[in-house]
């Protein structure tokens, strides 16, 4: 088996993902994923919340910019 360059498994994974957003998009269901240090939920019609766990591990969506 041929060994795959990083740039060659990079661009493998880019795809990955921008098929698995396509594909969440087109089935209506959310990603998500972390930005700016910031776990953030995108949902379908691209609407961003941030996620925040408290010190309890409750949970709270803030609308994201």
């Amino acid at each position: 088996m041929k060994r795959m360059s990083t740039s060659e498994l990079n661009e493998i994974l880019v795809k990955a993902t921008l098929s698995a957003r396509e594909e969440a998009k087109m089935n209506g269901v959310p990603i998500v994923y972390e930005e700016n240090e910031k776990m953030i939920k995108e949902y379908p019609d691209g609407r961003k919340t941030e996620i925040i766990f408290d010190e309890k591990g409750k949970k709270t969506e803030i609308e994201y910019p």
